[in-house]
C-alpha cells in the first residue's frame, strides 16, 4: 500500500510538468558528513541531454542569486567532482570558476559539496542566509545553489529532489514535498523555483497560522536548543494582520515559510542585562561577532534568517521588523520584477535599475503599514522609522551616481560599497513618491495602489521590460510624475524632503536652531558614562544646576527621544518620572518638563497648522 502511495504521489508531480520534456534530478545523502562535506548525485539521464556539436556538456554552479546583490561563487564549495557516462566509464571534466566542462554525454554525476558557514573565507564571503550548513543530525540549511548545479540551458527544466537523512529530521521548504520512509522528495517547477525555496533540515520546532488565505509556516532552528517558534509568532502576529490588512487580504501565495538559524552567543548575556562587564568579555565578543552576517534573505514565498540569541529576550527583540520586511518581497520581487530577475542569469549575472522598487519601496512599506495597522503610532513613525531614514540617507553620494545606476552596477565597484542605500534613501524616496501619488490624483490612488495594479498585470511569471517600467509607472498615476523619477530616481537630483513632507503636514529642518523640550540626562547638569549596559546608563558625575536630582551611580534606563524631540509629546511643566536603579533598588525621579535654546539635526515634527488640504493628504498618508 505504501509503495502504491509513493507510485501515486511521484506519478502526479511528474504531471504537473507536462509541457516541459526531461527534468533537473538530484539525490542528497545527510546522513553521512565527512568534512563538512555532503555527496550530491544527479541523475543526467532524467535531463534528456541533446548532442552537442563539439561533445562537451557545461554543469555550472551560480555565481550569485537573486536577492543578494553580491558575487557569491558557489562552486567554490564543490569538491570530487566526477561525472560517467552510461557505459559507467569516468569522463574527462575541467572546471573555470563556477563551471564543469565535462568531456563527453553523462548519465550520473557526483560530488561532494562543502558548507559556507564553516569556510575561512574573506574575499565574497557568502552572506549566511544565502550560505549552506552540514550539521550532521542536528542542523541543514539547503540553499539550493550552494548545492546543486545546472546544465547550461537547461534552467526553464523541473527539478526534483530526494533528501537522503535521518529519521528525526524534518526538511521545511515553500515547495511541495512528501516523505517516503528515511527519505522526504522536493518537487519545484523549474531550476529558478529550486533555488527561491530553501529547505531547513532540522528538528522541528514549527508554529503554522492563516494569513489572507494563505498558511504561513515559522520554522526554527536553535543551537543551544530553545524552542522559540511560538514565542516568534507572538513577536509578528499582531505585524502580520497589519500587512494583511494593508493588502487587503489578497496575498499572492498559497503558503509561506519563515526560516530561522538562531546562533547561540548566549556567553555573552552579561553585556545585554545589566550585569557588571568584564572587559576580557567584550574583546572574546569582538573576535567571535566579526564578520557575521546576521540578517535575513527574501524569497518568491520564504524567508531565510540567521540572527544571533544573547540570552533573554534578545533575539525575539526587533524580530518583527525584519521579518516584515522579508514578507513585503511577496509583492515586489515575486509579484512584480523585471527579465534581469525573471530569468536570472546565474553565471554572468545582469541586474536590474530597479532596486529603488524592490527594496526602498519594500522597507518604506513595512514601515507604514504598521501605521496604518495601528501597530504603531504616527508619532513613532515620524521621529524613529522616517526620520532615521532621512539620516542615514544623508550619507549616500547623490551627486556622485543615481538610484538606477547604482542597481544596476551594483555588483561592481564603487557601486557595490553603496547598497546599504537602498534600505535608507530607496525607503525615503518611497515615502516621496507616495505622497506626490496622492497629490496629482487628488488622493484618488497612492503608491500602493500603483504597486498592485502592476503586479496584477504582471504577476510572478511574467516580467516587466527594465527600460519601460517607469513610463508604466507614470501613465497609472499623472504626466507630471515623470518629474520626479527623472529628478531623483534616474536624476541626479537631492530628495526634496522638506517640501515634500509639508504636503502632509509636517515640517522638517536638517539643521533647527530654537526651544526644545530638555532631555534630562543630555540637556542636564550631570555627565554619564559613555558605556551602556543592559539599556541602561550610567551617571558618573552631577553639577550644582541638576535639575532632576541625580546622584553619582545611578543607573538611568534609556529613554525614548521621541519624548523630547519632534512632535513634541510633552509639554513644558509637565511632570514624568524617570526610572533609575540606585544602590540596587528601583526608584523613580520626577522630572518636571523644560525647554533649553539648543539645536538638531534631521528635525522633524507634527505641524502645528495645516491647510485643509495637508489634513486631507495627512489623514490618506497614515489611515487605509
Amino acid at each position: 500500500m505504501k509503495y502504491r502511495i509513493l507510485v501515486l504521489a511521484l506519478l502526479y508531480s511528474l504531471s504537473a510538468f507536462p509541457q516541459k520534456t526531461g527534468a533537473h534530478s538530484y539525490k542528497i545523502d545527510l546522513t553521512n558528513v565527512v568534512d563538512d562535506r555532503v555527496k550530491v548525485t544527479v541523475d543526467a539521464t532524467l535531463t534528456n541531454l541533446s548532442e552537442t556539436f563539439d561533445g562537451k556538456y557545461r554543469f555550472n554552479f551560480p555565481a550569485t542569486i537573486p536577492g543578494t546583490y553580491a558575487t557569491l561563487d558557489y562552486g567554490r564549495f564543490i569538491h570530487d567532482f566526477k561525472a560517467i557516462d552510461a557505459s559507467g566509464k569516468t569522463l574527462k571534466v575541467s572546471k573555470k570558476k563556477n563551471t564543469y566542462t565535462i568531456k563527453g554525454k553523462p548519465a550520473k554525476i557526483e560530488y561532494w559539496a562543502e558548507d559556507s558557514f564553516d569556510a575561512k573565507i574573506r574575499k565574497n564571503k557568502v552572506f549566511e542566509p544565502a550560505g549552506t550548513n552540514n550539521q550532521e543530525r542536528r542542523n541543514f540549511l539547503l540553499n539550493a545553489a550552494g548545492y546543486f548545479g545546472f546544465f547550461e540551458g537547461l534552467e526553464d527544466l523541473p527539478v526534483s529532489l530526494e533528501v537522503n537523512k535521518s529519521p528525526s529530521l524534518y526538511g521545511l521548504s515553500a515547495m511541495e514535498s512528501y516523505s517516503y520512509g528515511n527519505t522526504q522528495n522536493f518537487y519545484a517547477r523549474d531550476y529558478h523555483h529550486f533555488l527561491d525555496c530553501p529547505v531547513m533540515v532540522s528538528k522541528p520546532d514549527t508554529t503554522s497560522f492563516m494569513l489572507g488565505g494563505a498558511k504561513v509556516t515559522i520554522g526554527v532552528f536553535t543551537e543551544n536548543g530553545r524552542e522559540l517558534s511560538r514565542d516568534i509568532y507572538k513577536q509578528v502576529e499582531t505585524s502580520m494582520k497589519a500587512i494583511e490588512a494593508f493588502l487587503q487580504g489578497d496575498l499572492p501565495v498559497d503558503n509561506y515559510a519563515f526560516i530561522f538559524y538562531i546562533k547561540d552567543h548566549t556567553e555573552f548575556e552579561s553585556l545585554f542585562n545589566g550585569s557588571e562587564i568584564k572587559i576580557g568579555t567584550v574583546f572574546k565578543a569582538l573576535r567571535k561577532l566579526a564578520g557575521k552576517g546576521f540578517g535575513a534573505l527574501e524569497h518568491g514565498n520564504s524567508s531565510v534568517y540567521y540572527l544571533p540569541d544573547f540570552g533573554g529576550t534578545t533575539v525575539l527583540d526587533g524580530m518583527a521588523d525584519v521579518c516584515i520586511h522579508e514578507f513585503f518581497h511577496i509583492l515586489t520581487p515575486l509579484g512584480l520584477h523585471s527579465e534581469e530577475i525573471g530569468n536570472f542569469n546565474y553565471i554572468e549575472p545582469k541586474m536590474s535599475k530597479h532596486l529603488w522598487l524592490y527594496e526602498g519601496i519594500t522597507e518604506y512599506f513595512a514601515g507604514i503599514s504598521q501605521v496604518k495597522g495601528g501597530v504603531i503610532t504616527k508619532d513613532e513613525y515620524l521621529t524613529k522609522v522616517l526620520k532615521g531614514k532621512i539620516r542615514s540617507a544623508a550619507r549616500y553620494p547623490t551627486k556622485k551616481m543615481s538610484f538606477t545606476e547604482m542597481s544596476e552596477n551594483v555588483l561592481d565597484k564603487p557601486y557595490k560599497k553603496q547598497y546599504g542605500q537602498v534600505y535608507q534613501r530607496g525607503a525615503l524616496m518611497g515615502a516621496l513618491l507616495d505622497i506626490r501619488i496622492m497629490e496629482l490624483t487628488q488622493g484618488e490612488k497612492d503608491l500602493h495602489d500603483i504597486i498592485l495594479a502592476l503586479r496584477d498585470k504582471y504577476g510572478p511569471d511574467e516580467s516587466f521590460n527594465d527600460d519601460e517600467i517607469i513610463e508604466e509607472f507614470v501613465s497609472l498615476v499623472h504626466p507630471d510624475l515623470q518629474q520626479f523619477f527623472d529628478s531623483y530616481v534616474t536624476g541626479r537630483e537631492e530628495l526634496p524632503i522638506k517640501s515634500y513632507l509639508a504636503k502632509v503636514g509636517v515640517e522638517y529642518d536638517r539643521n533647527y536652531v530654537g526651544p526644545l523640550i530638555a532631555h534630562p540626562v543630555n540637556d542636564n547638569d550631570v555627565k554619564r558614562s559613555r558605556l551602556i549596559v543592559g539599556q541602561k546608563m550610567t551617571i558618573k558625575k552631577v553639577g550644582k544646576d541638576d535639575f532632576v536630582g541625580f546622584q553619582p551611580g545611578d543607573k538611568v534606563s534609556i529613554l525614548d527621544d521621541k519624548l523630547f524631540s519632534g512632535p513634541q509629546a510633552l509639554e513644558p511643566g509637565e511632570t514624568i518620572e524617570i526610572s533609575v536603579l540606585r544602590d540596587g533598588e528601583n526608584i523613580q525621579l520626577p522630572y518636571t518638563v523644560r525647554t533649553v535654546e539648543g539645536s538638531k539635526s534631521h528635525y522633524i515634527r507634527e505641524a502645528k497648522e495645516m491647510s485643509t488640504e495637508q489634513a486631507r493628504l495627512r489623514e490618506l498618508w497614515f489611515n487605509n
